[in-house]
């Protein structure tokens, strides 16, 4: 089936949404898994809006997701001649006529009549009057004739939809100004590029009866179509900055793995019908079918995403992690730019250890600073609760002790100190268990206590039980 050609075509007049990251991870799959190609368009005709920065970061964000394009990308602001060809085809052809209306007449009419169609004013002019509109060089729009009838086309996702032609205007393809409007240079451009499937947001299904029309009136091909239903916040209203953040460089900088945004994005709305939901690219392929796109609304959650993510944390090879958390760990001054042999293995151990609890990689370097060094607060809820008297202190003052004595220092000697002198003390091995991590950590939860001892090593321990014992409790 490689005569499948789909296509993504953002407007850069802002940073990739997660919308269109998704719109652009469907047309993705489709493509690769029946061998057909993916092809980039930049729709760029709205020249001030339009920014080059933003079709760097679209590129950007689309090759950070790994969803390399086919062929080079084409920019609707090189391709004017065209439209304006197709313009001229179907005003010679008598399927689009020359409106000579202005903004300000439309507007009165239609507060006139209440009607705020357009009423057909210019539809019926004669040869003779459209050239000498021409001839004075009159301001004019082009517009397509809409004729009495019925479009309907069968949809991948919402199946028949079938459009009376009373519910369409005539619409402007082309502006006075000449440049053609967003219905006219879709269908232009999907016709130059071979598309076979259109696969795009269900805000789109108002533009699809009167993009089928240009198609026929081109005498194209009309390709199929695939509407994504939108995507929700947990309130059941569109995604948007009130829900937090919605572009794709955002999750990035927040230290989300490509394969988890990519993996999320992909079942918002389409799930494997094995049921599987954490899948990498390649899974994806082999899983993803058009026919099986749900119809509702897909909610974004961020707490099932921070799941997800998280999941694939656990299952990335720590080398890998060593690799993205590195930078990060520099950033906030936790090692140097280049750890030696032994600070490498401990970086190691501290992937190994935390990678269960973490959802992005910047968390390594802020829920995991204390791998690296001392706690300089702790947490005042947890020091109310675990070392709220001098008590603690008297305990933790023997535990120190026995730690001092220690030879061998792993989590299994460690264990057995803490339960023989719960024992001893006719207390509760948490009584140790919570201050201790209080200690050491600075907060209240963690990995196992053991294996966090015996990982931040002995001589760390000590230093800093030693110093929790003069700074807590933090009051009489």
């Amino acid at each position: 089936m490689g005569n499948i050609r789909v296509r993504f075509a953002p407007s850069p007049t802002g940073v990739l949404h997660l919308g269109g990251a998704r719109s652009a991870i469907y047309n993705w799959l489709f493509a690769r898994a029946e061998g057909g190609k993916f092809l980039l368009r930049i729709e760029d005709t709205d020249a001030q809006r339009s920014k080059s920065e933003y079709v760097e970061q679209i590129y950007k964000s689309l090759r950070w997701l790994g969803l390399d394009w086919d062929d080079e990308p084409v920019f609707q602001s090189k391709r004017m001649d065209a439209y304006q060809e197709s313009v001229q085809k179907m005003v010679d052809d008598g399927s689009a006529y020359y409106c000579f209306c202005t903004p300000e007449e439309l507007e009165e009419r239609r507060k006139a009549s209440g009607d705020y169609s357009y009423d057909g004013k210019c539809r019926s002019l004669s040869k003779t009057e459209i050239d000498a509109n021409l001839k004075a060089e009159k301001s004019a729009a082009v517009r397509f004739k809409i004729e009495t009838g019925t479009t309907e086309w069968i949809d991948r996702v919402y199946g028949t939809i079938k459009v009376n032609h009373r519910e369409i205007d005539d619409f402007v393809i082309q502006r006075s100004n000449g440049f053609p409007t967003y219905q006219l240079a879709v269908v232009v451009d999907d016709i130059f590029m071979r598309i076979s499937h259109v696969i795009r947001g269900e805000d789109h299904i108002s533009n699809t009866p009167k993009q089928i029309l240009l198609y026929k009136a081109l005498g194209a091909a009309i390709p199929e179509f695939a509407h994504l239903p939108l995507l929700n916040g947990t309130d059941g209203k569109r995604l948007s900055k009130r829900h937090g953040a919605t572009g794709v460089d955002e999750y990035r900088d927040q230290g989300y793995p490509t394969e988890a945004v990519f993996n999320y994005l992909a079942i918002l709305g389409w799930v494997p019908k094995d049921g599987n939901e954490i899948l990498n690219p390649d899974d994806l392929i082999k899983r993803f079918n058009l026919d099986d796109i749900a119809r509702k609304s897909a909610i974004f959650d961020l707490k099932k995403f921070d799941w997800v993510s998280n999941e694939h944390i656990k299952k990335t090879d720590p080398e890998e992690i060593y690799r993205h958390i590195l930078p990060i760990l520099v950033e906030n001054d936790l090692v140097d730019a280049e750890p030696d042999s032994t600070m490498r293995q401990y970086i190691l151990k501290f992937i190994d250890l935390m990678r269960n609890r973490f959802r992005t990689y910047q968390q390594f370097g802020e829920l995991g600073s204390y791998f690296f060094k001392d706690p300089e607060t702790y947490e005042e809820k947890a020091v109310r609760k675990n070392w709220k008297d001098r008590e603690v202190n008297r305990r933790m003052e023997t535990f120190l002790a026995k730690l001092k004595a220690l030879e061998d220092f792993t989590g299994t000697t460690i264990e057995t100190v803490v339960r023989e002198l719960a024992e001893e003390l006719e207390i509760s091995a948490g009584n140790l268990i919570h201050p201790v991590r209080l200690a050491v950590s600075g907060f209240s939860v963690g990995p196992g206590i053991f294996e966090l001892l015996e990982v931040l090593g002995k001589e760390t321990v000590l230093r800093r039980v030693h110093t929790a014992l003069h700074k807590l409790p933090l009051i009489d």
